[in-house]
């Protein structure tokens, strides 16, 4: 059963799809795709050209962004010269995942980049630094510490990553009424208004 979304599809239902050029014609299929489980990435296509390329033993790691989805015919788009698809580095479809377990182990992702770089796109490593930032992921920039006065009360601070002190809490009794007061900051941090009484 084909899913009737056009956008959102089942990773289990894109073998059904077919790969073609921009006149339409058949240039093979989809077997499965390789996900980048760390970031969140559909990494690459295998797909299987069959006898378009007169090769039937390989499967060939395309890059994600290299097939377009149309959604009318619900199949996906590959505009490349048949020339380069005959020279692309290709896996035996027997032994396809022994060849992406060996990513795993590779410095900088120049495995991977090899296939990307090969077709004429950026590094993958260069598009993985480029999805982070769009996220708006960055590293944790700072971290409250709890501990305790002079005069036995909890407090925590808010320290930046080069050690610099940026608040200070007031002291807490118990060590839970600081936990709370750490959980209230993280809550309403984020949307406080600036008050400024000097003006």
């Amino acid at each position: 059963m084909v899913s009737k979304s056009a956008r959102f599809v089942p990773s289990v239902r894109l073998a059904q799809y077919d790969v073609v050029n921009k006149k339409g014609e058949d240039m093979g299929q989809v077997q499965t795709f390789v996900v980048d489980m760390r970031e969140g990435l559909i990494a690459f296509a295998l797909v299987a050209f069959g006898g378009f390329l007169g090769i039937t033993d390989k499967w060939f790691a395309l890059p994600w962004i290299a097939l377009e989805w149309h959604p009318g015919t619900k199949k996906f788009i590959l505009d490349m010269p048949e020339e380069v698809l005959k020279n692309a580095p290709g896996m035996h479809k027997d032994k396809w995942l022994e060849e992406i377990d060996k990513w795993q182990e590779g410095k900088d992702l120049e495995l991977v980049d090899h296939y990307y770089t090969y077709y004429g796109y950026d590094s993958y490593l260069g598009i993985v630094q480029k999805m982070v930032s769009k996220r708006g992921r960055r590293k944790v920039a700072a971290k409250f510490e709890i501990n305790k006065d002079v005069a036995g009360e909890f407090r925590f601070k808010l320290v930046a990553v080069n050690g610099e002190i940026i608040a200070v809490s007031e002291g807490y009794t118990a060590k839970e009424g600081a936990l709370n007061g750490i959980a209230s900051v993280r809550l309403n941090a984020p949307v406080a208004v600036i008050d400024d009484t000097t003006v």
